[in-house]
């Protein structure tokens, strides 16, 4: 049922989640540097909402022009498939999404792209969301977003700082489980 697939995909997170910390822990310990020295405790507050305003304005965007171009078509169509299968609640969309900005970004930002640079930080992001298996337009299209996310959260973390990242990349995710979500009821209702 929709409540198993729930504690699947909020399971399957927060493991990936896991390794990914533990990847950059890793990494971390080879390099002789503290967990902490990634993170920047100065005006936490402030730069945590800027990410969060970038975040969701980016989301709200991004949610007008797939909803909106006829080129979105089947990329609607495989995310609402994705989502109505789940029927998310808010506390598993608010999981899936902290977990995933959070060790997403302290993984790439803060620990990788230190290591190989930004490029090859956005070319494992994009790897890491399967976006590589080009097979259509909309394959093509998400690949290309993916680029450009990553290109703007590298850009993000290096003007307001990891944490910033961090909020930007959730409250995206958040966002769009939420208009998925929504728009999955409201066409199936």
């Amino acid at each position: 049922g929709t409540a198993d697939a729930r504690r699947v995909v909020v399971g399957a997170t927060l493991v990936f989640a896991v390794a990914l910390i533990g990847g950059g822990l890793v990494i971390l310990w080879a390099r002789k540097l503290a967990i902490f020295s990634v993170f920047n405790p100065v005006d936490l507050t402030l730069r945590g909402f800027i990410g969060a305003g970038i975040g969701a304005l980016t989301a709200g965007i991004c949610a007008l022009v797939v909803a909106r171009l006829p080129g979105f078509a089947n990329l609607r169509r495989l995310a609402e498939h994705a989502v109505e299968g789940i029927e998310p609640r808010w506390h598993t969309m608010l999981v899936v999404a902290l977990a995933a900005g959070v060790s997403e970004e302290f993984f790439f930002r803060g620990v990788l792209e230190p290591v190989i640079g930004p490029w090859f930080s956005t070319l494992g992001f994009i790897a890491l969301h399967g976006a590589f298996r080009i097979r259509d337009r909309g394959a093509l299209a998400f690949a290309v977003f993916l680029f450009f996310a990553s290109t703007g959260l590298s850009a993000l973390n290096a003007w307001k700082g990891l944490e910033a990242a961090m909020a930007a990349h959730a409250a995206y995710d958040l966002a769009m489980f939420a208009w998925l979500s929504r728009r999955a009821r409201f066409i199936h209702a």
